[in-house]
């Protein structure tokens, strides 16, 4: 398993909790299959107390981008014969070939392949392109696919025409570190230390064009003078696009409502945790996902969510969310107000939420990936 690619968000929480089931399925494998680990040094944090032989690390400077491809290819073909390989899985869309090994791959970011319908910074635009051919590139050439949705799949199938025999569908799955129930001394301790007073509205994840957070801004305008006036919006979350940082900021500054919006940038685990568990409603307005991590941790921790009608989010709910027509600002504001309005409404949601969270387990997801990457037809 190729884990240098796994650098943050949802690549580094897949590895921290599918590290320790996946090598147990492998112990307890009646075919005497074998798991190894390629990773950097500053990933050990990541996983959990291995046999020194089933883990290569890496040591030195962490290489990212061209830099981690340059050294693929001049290193991982040597470090898979030298280990005997038969399978390389890289948990993500992108990998050098490697001759005289089967090849698993992981479709987890729809980003490249949606990209230009948005406004990005220059920068940004070449980085998604780039990231498109490869993605493209290795996609089409690996020996299976590891599809994270139905969107994902489809996208595979329809778009980049990858054989259906070649892919496998697996969802994530939920951390259970996201409950409905908790400590609230501790919760109001993580909310005060960010500046969160009283009851607030949650969007949250990172801050990219495809998220809409200017939509759900506007929707806060045209609701919160209905709404009771201590109500906060906070936004969590942090981007690397600099002109979509610009269109954030001079959404919050134009607001006639800015003293209730307030932006906490990336925070710990545990503040999310808190987040999601203490907020009214969470709002989630992305028009690209995969398998969002930030909708299955709103559910396993009982929000009442207002969710976009674009996929995968649809499928990743299933019923679990009040939806609204994406972009559709006013529908947006509308379903806050009901939300806000009906107490009876919100704890509805929040038990459909909390039982749809149920249908995703990282021991499911362990125990298919394992068998994604045993089970090979005989020739």
């Amino acid at each position: 398993m190729y884990c240098l690619s796994s650098v943050s968000g949802g690549a580094v929480s897949y590895l921290r909790n599918l590290v320790l089931l996946l090598s147990e399925l492998f112990e307890k494998s009646s075919e005497k299959h074998s798991l190894y680990f390629l990773a950097h040094e500053s990933q050990k944090e990541l996983f959990p107390p291995l046999p020194d032989k089933q883990c290569k690390w890496i040591v030195g400077s962490r290489l990212v981008g061209w830099q981690r491809i340059v050294w693929e290819r001049r290193n991982l073909a040597r470090i898979i014969r030298e280990m005997n390989v038969d399978v390389l899985f890289t948990p993500y869309q992108i990998s050098s070939h490697v001759g005289g090994v089967k090849q698993v791959l992981m479709l987890r970011n729809m980003e490249p392949f949606l990209f230009k319908a948005y406004p990005y910074s220059m920068r940004s635009r070449l980085r998604n392109q780039v990231l498109q051919w490869q993605s493209s590139s290795a996609l089409r050439s690996a020996d299976r696919v590891i599809a994270v949705s139905g969107f994902a799949d489809e996208c595979l199938k329809n778009r980049l025409r990858i054989p259906s025999q070649k892919v496998r569908k697996i969802y994530h799955g939920r951390d259970t570190a996201f409950s409905h129930e908790g400590d609230r001394s501790d919760d109001l301790n993580q909310l005060f230390s960010i500046g969160v007073e009283g009851d607030f509205l949650l969007t949250c994840g990172s801050l990219l064009p495809y998220r809409r957070c200017e939509d759900v801004i506007e929707s806060f305008n045209r609701c919160a003078g209905s709404i009771d006036s201590k109500i906060q919006l906070v936004i969590a979350g942090s981007g690397s696009d600099s002109r979509y940082a610009k269109t954030i900021h001079l959404a919050i500054v134009n607001s006639p409502y800015k003293d209730r919006i307030l932006v906490v940038g990336h925070v710990s685990k545990e503040t999310m945790i808190s987040l999601y568990r203490r907020c009214l409603v969470c709002i989630i307005a992305t028009e690209i996902e995969a398998c969002p991590n930030i909708a299955i941790e709103a559910m396993s921790s009982g929000c009442t969510v207002i969710s976009s009608d674009r996929s995968p989010l649809p499928e990743i709910f299933a019923g679990s969310s009040l939806v609204f027509s994406s972009r559709d600002v006013e529908g947006l504001s509308q379903q806050i107000r009901v939300c806000l309005s009906d107490e009876n409404l919100r704890i509805e949601m929040s038990k459909r939420a909390l039982q749809r969270s149920l249908a995703f387990s990282w021991q499911k997801c362990a125990e298919e990936t394992f068998a994604a990457l045993t089970e090979w037809p005989q020739r």
